[in-house]
């Protein structure tokens, strides 16, 4: 399973130049904690950024503005972490760890974005994919006659 399989492909974005405040309200009418920051090109939209509403309130208090003269510009994350369509489950977790995020844009194979994919998109399939090994191990144990709890050797929690 690819990160193109899981990731969402509603994704909202804004602009650098935004009023903040604007940004922010739409983040709650749509109970979303993100939007992509992009750069329009012609015939693609290149993600420059991305604002969290951790980023909002970070930003807000440590500029020490009203939040009605901040942009978006000023308190998104620059450079974010991207990730291919086609990159895998186990990468794409790796380096969300690495770059210690919860979300990323999804980019197609000629850098354009088509989804974002989070924390909360990899975590049930992550586990869908932990309880099929799990499984895999169990009837493994059967077939050869006992169970992993009743093996020699085997203390258990």
């Amino acid at each position: 399973m690819n990160i193109g399989e899981v990731c969402s492909r509603e994704v909202y974005i804004v602009r650098a130049a935004e009023p903040l405040a604007i940004a922010a309200a739409q983040m709650m009418k749509r109970h979303i904690g993100a939007m992509v920051v992009v750069e329009a090109e012609p015939a693609r939209v290149r993600p420059v950024g991305i604002v969290t509403d951790r980023d909002i309130v970070r930003g807000q208090v440590s500029l020490g503005k009203d939040l009605g003269m901040l942009t978006v510009g000023e308190v998104m994350t620059r450079d974010p972490l991207t990730v291919s369509e086609a990159s895998g489950l186990g990468e794409t977790v790796e380096q969300m760890r690495l770059r210690r995020v919860r979300r990323a844009p999804v980019l197609n194979e000629r850098g354009d974005l088509v989804g974002i994919v989070s924390l909360d998109d990899l975590l049930p399939v992550v586990a869908e994919e932990l309880r099929a090994l799990a499984r895999l191990v169990d009837v493994q144990a059967r077939h050869e006659g006992g169970s992993i709890s009743s093996s020699p050797g085997w203390s258990g929690p």
